[in-house]
């Protein structure tokens, strides 16, 4: 006997039933699509970086020698701790810091040495220091981001420079001291020049715990506006030794930026602190 349905209605409701299923299953992949998306993008890839990661690094990059001198830490990898994010508002998307962040002395000869922050495996800064018996100067900084959006990754570096050097630490400077200066930068993500003015106040010395004892770092307050291909402002509080070795770090950026969807809000907002005098 013939299993074929010759009833026109049970034929319809046969196809119907078929088209219910696949329907139902496509249904089901998107949102299994639409999940593992989600959970990718909220997720993201950035980690914080391990001593060993920061040491190997530093190790394998050239340096100029390594021992302390005026207004120069020694050259290390020092142990930070701290905590952040760092927002974009167009896709929305966030990332989180630390709370390991190595902080890496590197001395480049010339009286000059850099300081670089580990926030996460997607996101550094450093800053460039000379000194000499008149205290201490920022020559520039460099800025690094990656942003992994799921679909492509976005990676952006900033490099700032500052004509003439801005003040750090001047030698027999006070409280309440103010240093005004300009720094240009550009970002091979974002077309234009970005330009930071601002002012550098000395604070006073104030007692910060580092390793167990306690000491009396020097507190500085930096306010800046940033203008040109980004706009907002830029607020750290910082507290060094003697030597310029950061121990506390309080910072919050907001800047804008124009992009093919439009205006995009970057803010970071985040702390750290050394851990270890010693690298």
């Amino acid at each position: 006997m013939s299993n074929d349905v010759t009833d026109p209605h049970e034929r319809h409701r046969r196809r119907v039933r078929r088209w219910a299923i696949a329907a139902a299953v496509v249904v089901v992949l998107a949102v299994a699509g639409i999940g593992t998306f989600a959970y990718l993008w909220s997720h993201g890839n950035a980690r914080p970086v391990s001593l060993a990661e920061a040491r190997r690094r530093f190790l394998a990059g050239k340096a100029a020698d390594g021992s302390a001198g005026v207004y120069t830490p020694r050259a290390g990898v020092y142990a930070y701790t701290g905590s952040g994010s760092e927002e974009l508002s167009t896709p929305p998307k966030s990332q989180s810091e630390g709370p390991e962040m190595p902080g890496t002395v590197r001395h480049t000869g010339n009286g000059c040495w850099t300081f670089r922050l580990d926030y996460s495996t997607n996101s550094w800064r450093t800053w460039q220091y000379c000194a000499d018996a008149g205290g201490l100067r920022e020559t520039g900084s460099r800025v690094y981001q990656r942003w992994d959006l799921v679909f492509t990754t976005v990676d952006n570096l900033a490099v700032v420079r500052c004509r003439p050097a801005a003040v750090v630490i001047e030698t027999g400077m006070r409280p309440g001291a103010e240093w005004e200066s300009e720094c240009t930068g550009e970002n091979s993500a974002i077309a234009g020049t970005t330009v930071t003015t601002g002012t550098h106040r000395f604070v006073g010395r104030e007692p910060v715990v580092v390793d167990g004892p306690t000491v009396a770092a020097l507190h500085f307050r930096d306010d800046r506006v940033v203008s040109g291909a980004q706009r907002g402002t830029e607020e750290f509080d910082l507290w060094l030794t003697d030597e310029g070795l950061l121990v506390r770090g309080r910072q919050r950026i907001v800047v804008d930026s124009d992009s093919p969807l439009g205006n995009v809000t970057y803010t970071q907002e985040g702390t750290f602190s050394l851990v270890s005098a010693h690298p």
